[in-house]
């Protein structure tokens, strides 16, 4: 039975260097590749954010991008998939930087034969398995396979570095869940671990692939808007109100399943360190909370 492929995306807007990689993984002998090509690094992303590629061939030297700042922009965004660095600059500083900002392997054009590209595609592959496999064990909360609080501080240096070269704002949204302890009281912990993980599925399925979004611990959740305007804050909120309102119509459980909300706002003209932006929102949280609490009474 033939082996599936590997699916490989090439960035490269060089058509002539692009042939020559082609060329090469038809010709190797191990491994079955099958080559999809872009030539910018939106184009990339784009076709990233779709799932369904194994591997990444990333050339620095982009029309809309270049140097190591291409590559954590797509490490950024793109954290899943393993990044081969493939470029024309024969520099070992580079090389140094660009694994140490998470491409798995650095290769040279016109250095790289079929064997060796070969090789390279599939040692990225498996060490981004282990690591990840690693990865997950430190940043990924075991109740619900969101961030935890570790995860989301590494991804929001990652997005708060490249909204400052972008000069472009952030949004974080905090998430409370309203009555835990009563649901753990009434109904036992294993329901409000329920409830946490509802809450979990919730906003994965309501916020996009690029935002951030963990379990900050207890009922506390977050979410970092990577990009848009404040007003794409509030329409992100306003589609999570609906999405809950429509989980607690179909749910067969014996409470209503509510959330709390606050917005935080990062303007890189002035930054502020993460755990202000958190207190910003938190705060904003227990206003509407506190709000929630006096109309209901």
């Amino acid at each position: 039975m033939e082996k599936p492929a590997v699916r490989v995306l090439l960035v490269e807007d060089n058509v002539g260097d692009a042939r020559l990689i082609e060329l090469a993984l038809a010709a190797a002998r191990w491994t079955r590749f099958e080559l999809e090509r872009v030539d910018t690094l939106a184009a990339a992303l784009a076709r990233a954010s779709q799932g369904g590629i194994d591997v990444m061939l990333l050339d620095l030297t982009l029309p809309d991008s270049s140097g190591i700042q291409t590559l954590r922009e797509v490490y950024a965004q793109a954290r899943e998939i393993p990044i081969v660095v493939f470029t024309g600059l024969d520099d070992d500083e580079l090389a140094f930087n660009a694994v140490n900002e998470g491409a798995q392997d650095f290769l040279v054009k016109g250095r790289a034969d079929t064997e060796l590209l070969d090789r390279s595609i599939r040692y990225a592959i498996e060490r981004h398995r282990a690591l990840e496999q690693v990865r997950q064990l430190s940043i990924v909360d075991e109740l619900t396979g969101l961030n935890n609080r570790r995860g989301f501080l590494v991804l929001f240096e990652h997005h708060r570095e490249l909204a400052a070269r972008k000069q472009v704002p952030l949004t974080l949204i905090f998430i409370d869940l309203d009555g835990m302890k009563r649901i753990n009281d009434s109904y036992g912990h294993q329901e409000g671990d329920r409830a946490l993980i509802e809450t979990g599925r919730l906003l994965t399925a309501t916020f996009r692939k690029s935002d951030v979004i963990a379990r900050l611990g207890g009922d506390e959740f977050c979410v970092l808007l990577t990009e848009g305007s404040e007003q794409g804050g509030e329409v992100a909120i306003n589609r999570l109100v609906a999405n809950a309102e429509s989980a607690v119509a179909s749910a067969g459980r014996p409470y209503r399943l509510s959330l709390s909300l606050g917005i935080g706002r990062y303007d890189p003209k002035d930054p502020v360190p993460v755990d202000i932006l958190i207190q910003r929102a938190d705060h904003a949280m227990y206003v509407q909370k506190e709000a929630k609490k006096r109309k209901a009474s």
